[in-house]
């Protein structure tokens, strides 16, 4: 599958992702971990239901308009993405380095980016500020759709604004106000004024059942929902 060999870039509790080189361009290969606990006829569905879905997530909302990586090649029944690499940096760690209006644009290509995903029912399930990622072009990613799925459901929609409201707050309290403005202002280029209302209702109500909201992202995780 690839020719330059593979260095481990990271690994979380789902997966392993390294960089190599594939077909001679730089790319990502991202390779779901089995679990011990799950039975293994449920594990081989599982990897290979959600690894599916994921890169089915990401060519469909390429194809609106989303900058996600491009999937290069998969093998659902080994868990495995093959995609492309975007050299960049995260916008958890580089997002403080930027003047205030560059935050506000960003963040208002996330919103753009954010409102295209959820008026075509399609979730990010961890949307964060570890998973937007600024490339060398000045480009905004989103990235890291293994929690992905499609759904109607406005509360899906709203945990992805809650979620990445909540980063922006922790990490860089100081720019939460510039950055969820100019999120606000982008998720309403491609949504109706009453979808945005509607959203901005669910996400206050989340905020305040936040507990719940946490307690029910863990188990999505631990009980391996997939669609």
């Amino acid at each position: 599958m690839a020719s330059g060999g593979l260095a481990e870039l990271s690994q979380g509790a789902e997966a392993k992702i390294y960089k190599t080189i594939f077909l001679g361009i730089p790319a990502v290969v991202k390779l779901r971990i089995s679990k011990p606990y799950r039975h293994p006829d449920y594990d081989r569905v599982f990897k290979h239901r959600r690894t599916l879905t994921e890169a089915k997530v990401m060519t469909y909302l390429r194809s609106l308009g989303v900058r996600a990586p491009s999937v290069l090649y998969i093998d659902p029944d080994a868990g495995l993405i093959v995609m492309e690499y975007v050299d960049g940096c995260r916008l958890s760690e580089c997002l403080s380095e930027m003047p205030e209006e560059r935050v506000a644009e960003i963040a208002l290509d996330i919103g753009r980016q954010a409102s295209i995903m959820h008026v075509n029912s399609v979730y990010h399930g961890d949307l964060t500020l570890a998973n937007a990622l600024l490339s060398f072009k000045n480009e905004v990613y989103i990235i890291d759709f293994g929690l992905s799925g499609y759904s109607r459901d406005v509360e899906e929609y709203a945990i992805d604004v809650h979620l990445l409201d909540r980063s922006v707050e922790l990490l860089y309290p100081e720019l939460r106000n510039a950055f969820m403005d100019g999120f606000w202002k982008g998720y309403s280029i491609n949504a109706s004024t009453s979808f945005v209302e509607k959203l901005k209702d669910k996400v206050r109500d989340v905020r305040l059942r936040g507990r719940y909201i946490e307690e029910r992202l863990r188990r999505r995780v631990s009980k391996d929902r997939y669609v």
